[in-house]
Order: C-alpha cells, then sequence, then structure tokens
C-alpha cells in the first residue's frame, strides 16, 4: 500500500475496487477464491480509513453471477446449458445475471462525485444474492 499511496494525489481521488458476492459469503469448492475477495474488501476498507484525512476514498463494488464471455463458456460446457443457467437465476432473488453495464454503472457511481461521502463501503451489485 505505501507504493500505491506514493502515487496517490496529495488531496481527492476515489479509488474503486472489484472483488465478489463471494468475498461475502461462502461457497462450497470456492474457499481460495472467497478468501482472496475477501481479503481485497478488508485492504479496502483499512485503506479508506488511512486515506481519509487526504480525501482520498476507497470502495469496493462486490458482483454477483455476471454474464461475461467466460460465464458463457462455463454454461456451455454443461449437459444442458439453458437448465444450468435457470438453476443458477433460481439461486438470484432478482431472478436473473446481471449484464456487466450493471456492474461498470456501480463503479462509476463510486467513482464520481455524486458519491463523494462515501469511502470503505462495499456495494454488492448481486441481484440480491448477497441479503439472503
Amino acid at each position: 500500500m505505501k507504493h500505491l499511496m506514493a502515487l496517490a494525489p496529495e488531496s481527492g481521488a476515489s479509488m474503486v475496487c472489484v472483488s465478489s458476492r463471494l468475498g461475502m459469503v461462502g461457497m462450497s469448492n470456492q474457499t481460495l477464491y472467497s478468501a482472496a475477495k475477501g481479503g481485497l474488501i478488508a485492504l479496502a476498507r483499512g485503506a479508506a480509513v488511512e486515506w481519509a484525512p487526504r480525501n482520498i476514498r476507497v470502495n469496493v463494488v462486490a458482483p454477483g453471477l455476471t454474464m461475461t464471455p467466460v460465464i458463457e463458456a462455463s454454461f456451455q460446457r454443461r449437459p444442458d446449458p439453458a437448465a444450468h443457467r435457470r438453476l443458477r437465476e433460481e439461486s438470484i432473488p432478482l431472478r436473473r445475471l446481471a449484464a456487466a453495464e450493471e456492474i461498470a454503472d456501480a463503479v462509476l457511481f463510486l467513482a464520481c462525485p455524486e458519491s463523494s461521502y462515501i469511502t470503505g463501503a462495499v456495494l454488492p451489485v448481486d441481484g440480491g444474492y448477497t441479503a439472503c
């Protein structure tokens, strides 16, 4: 962090980290991934407190399952891709996967002046998954 801080402006900036819903909840066979994403959340919260006197805000977006080429390919490797997708969607309260643009919009919000009094926050963009 000290090397990153040396690159930061003297005052006023916003840093948005992208973690995962799995940084806040456990899932079978995802232990190491969850640990890494949870560690990023802890790092961001510590940096938010440390850098607040310089008006440098640090926040986290924690996406849920998002329709990306990697996720689409993982569905296609299943015997019944459509059934697997429906099963995954049923685990999400909004009953759908996120679009990449929805995650980008959350990052943009936390980076812009409209969120100037938010720091150290984790914004789940997961269709309600972590609310359960």
